[in-house]
């Protein structure tokens, strides 16, 4: 049986204890798959811009180093957001770590907002969006980063190629709660794919309080939440299945292949 956690946490210090204590925590439940949020291995955006290039890279060094380590240690795959500083330009990642390799997901649609412009900071580069899919004891997973759930052209194809985990980290604050409940539930549904959300927690005053309220949750095929988590930091351990089922019942799959043809 599939056991997958989500950590729930802030931003964690250089030390690796914390995350060395969770991730044992794992492997005792007999979990194979870590994921953790966005900007918990580096600090939240908004204190990126006012950080040292020197301080960011020390920063995310000693967590990949971290991260190589405690994998191989334990004998885990690690799934965590993570910024790469460059020599002249600053990229958001996702790094997909196991004890004998390390994949990158560049993030290909970034936040352009005026209170949180990642597009102009980080400059990552996409000619086409492809979604970053991989298999996981039997299943088909996929990863995308929590502004680009908002986005159909990933979800289209996670439909194609009969997706039955998408994970999801995040960094929602302010009052989304309920947006992303009812966001994410309507994707998984619709797409016939159930859906791991990691959210992180932590407060940052920045002219106004941001906090991050966690609420990370597991949604089965059926848009239904099965487990959810409060907002303290904690760890949730889910059992994913295929969602052969749920493509079997409702068949959008096969009807959009149908409209499509015609």
């Amino acid at each position: 049986m599939t056991k997958i956690a989500a950590l729930q946490l802030p931003t964690l210090a250089l030390s690796e204890s914390r995350l060395e204590y969770y991730l044992k925590a794992c492997k005792d439940n007999n979990a194979n798959l870590v994921v953790l949020g966005e900007y918990v291995l580096n600090s939240f955006f908004i204190e990126l811009l006012s950080m040292p290039k020197s301080m960011i890279k020390e920063q995310s060094e000693t967590k990949k180093e971290s991260l190589l380590r405690l994998s191989q240690k334990y004998e885990l795959e690690i799934i965590a957001p993570f910024v790469s500083v460059e020599s002249k330009i600053y990229k958001k990642l996702c790094l997909k770590v196991s004890p004998s390799s390390v994949k990158n997901y560049e993030q290909q649609i970034l936040m352009p907002y005026s209170h949180w412009n990642e597009e102009k900071f980080f400059g990552n580069k996409t000619k086409e969006i492809k979604l970053f899919n991989f298999t996981h004891d039997g299943l088909k997973c996929a990863l995308m980063f929590g502004f680009e759930a908002h986005f159909d052209i990933f979800w289209q194809q996670a439909m194609a190629k009969k997706i039955d985990l998408v994970i999801i980290p995040t960094a929602s604050t302010f009052q989304s709660t309920q947006r992303w409940q009812e966001l994410l539930k309507t994707r998984a549904f619709l797409n016939s794919t159930s859906i791991l959300r990691v959210n992180r927690i932590g407060n940052l005053k920045n002219n106004e309080e941001w906090k991050f309220y966690g609420d990370t949750m597991f949604i089965n095929a059926f848009g239904e939440i099965e487990d959810r988590l409060g907002n303290e930091e904690a760890m949730l351990i889910i059992n994913p299945q295929k969602a052969d089922e749920a493509r079997k019942l409702w068949v959008f799959d096969k009807i959009l292949k149908k409209i499509d043809a015609n």
